[in-house]
């Protein structure tokens, strides 16, 4: 299906912020598709006990990429396009050099992983601040982020939780 941008009504009701809210799901595009690279080299570069685990890095790169392609579908409607330079995504991320060579233990993969979920927990709680009654599209997709990453959170902490009391034995 071909997204164009929206109506003159849509604009309108998206209000006189919509250049913030571009701004803001830039950001969040840029982030998502950082943290889609990081999950997906993870996934196929993990070392020890984490190769056990590379189903799970590669879902959370399908979950990552799903998200770019909703702020994408955004900015779209918003009639702008996100950058296609990789090299700009993680300057425009604000979560600076990836490198996730450096993270290829299962644990601190997902250490790694929880940083990034509370970073866009806080992307979204924003971006939904800033749009509530202003422009309910970018809204309710705040919304939606939010709460798949407020679950990814909690599956990262179980996940150390559990690491924590196999450390211990």
């Amino acid at each position: 299906m071909i997204k164009t941008s929206m109506g003159k009504k849509s604009l309108e009701i998206a209000g006189p912020g919509v250049d913030g809210t571009v701004a803001m799901l830039h950001k969040a595009y840029a982030f998502e598709m950082s943290t889609f690279h990081y999950f997906q080299y993870v996934a196929n570069n993990i070392e020890g006990l984490g190769v056990l685990h590379e189903d799970f890095f590669d879902e959370r790169a399908e979950e990552e990429l799903g998200h770019a392609e909703e702020v994408n579908e955004r900015l779209m409607e918003l009639g702008t396009n996100p950058t296609d330079d990789p090299a700009r995504w993680e300057q425009e991320s604000g979560v600076g050099k990836l490198e996730p060579k450096r993270y290829l233990s299962l644990r601190s993969a997902i250490e790694k992983a929880l940083e990034f979920e509370r970073v866009a927990i806080g992307l979204y709680n924003d971006l939904a601040n800033a749009t509530k009654d202003k422009d309910h599209g970018t809204y309710q997709l705040a919304l939606k982020l939010l709460h798949d990453e407020l679950e990814d959170e909690q599956t990262m902490e179980d996940i150390l939780a559990r690491l924590e009391i196999q450390d211990r034995r």
